[in-house]
């Protein structure tokens, strides 16, 4: 029975589905703009957005070589705030919050909810005296208004650690170590749960941790092999027996 767990997020605790390729996504995020002050046109916005996004991975991979383009991740908060200052306007924090919410929300096709037996799983982990952490590539403006709405940021993991805010992502394993270091724990007391056989097992595996792999509809398809450090599971509970 292990004692700590990192559980990825997206495709293993939670099913969501969006689409930031659709036409309504930036009419709508262009017309938040143009109503603060920035006029932009739908295909603007999103030509510029993309260039931004490059130009900040471009950036990042630049001072840290080590990790390249593949291994870096930025934080889109600095995206959404340049698209306002390249038309001349001044924006406060809440307003960058604001403007990723706006976009968030219109790239739903399905909005997050929870995958079975998740809160059965973290509970019933920690009854057992465990502590549970979250490892996830993801962006700190979406994710914790997400974990909120579905009841998963107060009380609910030990920690909480998001790719946005380290600057680097799974698979790297500066994103495990720098996890590990945060929380005080050494790889050998850890198992890493994910549905991504390249980001979190691939990933967990080249820090020597130990895993549990479990197949989601965003799983990519069958065809790979997991590493001798990890098992498949079929459900979430079934880390509540022996594992």
């Amino acid at each position: 029975m292990y004692e700590n767990y990192f559980f990825d997020l997206y495709g293993t605790l939670v099913d969501i589905r969006t689409d930031e390729g659709k036409l309504s996504l930036w009419r709508g995020v262009a017309e938040f703009y143009s109503l603060c002050g920035a006029a932009y046109t739908a295909a603007e916005i999103q030509g510029r957005y993309l260039a931004l996004c490059a130009e900040e991975t471009e950036a990042l991979a630049k001072a840290h070589p080590e990790l390249g383009a593949e291994g870096v991740e930025i934080e889109l908060r600095n995206v959404f705030r340049r698209l306002f200052e390249e038309k001349g306007v001044s924006v406060s924090a809440t307003q960058v919050e604001d403007v990723a919410l706006v976009f968030r929300l219109l790239s739903f096709v399905r909005r997050p909810r929870l995958m079975k037996g998740v809160k059965k799983t973290l509970t019933g982990l920690r009854q057992q005296g465990a502590h549970v952490y979250l490892l996830s590539n993801a962006q700190s403006c979406f994710t914790i208004p997400e974990l909120r709405q579905l009841g998963l940021l107060d009380g609910v993991f030990d920690g909480i650690f998001l790719s946005s805010d380290f600057g680097c992502k799974k698979p790297s394993p500066r994103f495990f170590n720098a996890a590990l270091e945060r929380a005080e724990l050494s790889i050998s007391e850890v198992l890493m749960i994910g549905n991504d056989p390249y980001a979190d097992i691939r990933g967990a595996d080249s820090v020597s941790m130990e895993s549990r792999y479990i197949h989601s509809w965003q799983s990519p398809p069958r065809g790979f092999v997991l590493p001798e450090s990890c098992r498949e599971i079929v459900a979430l509970e079934d880390l509540l027996g022996k594992n």
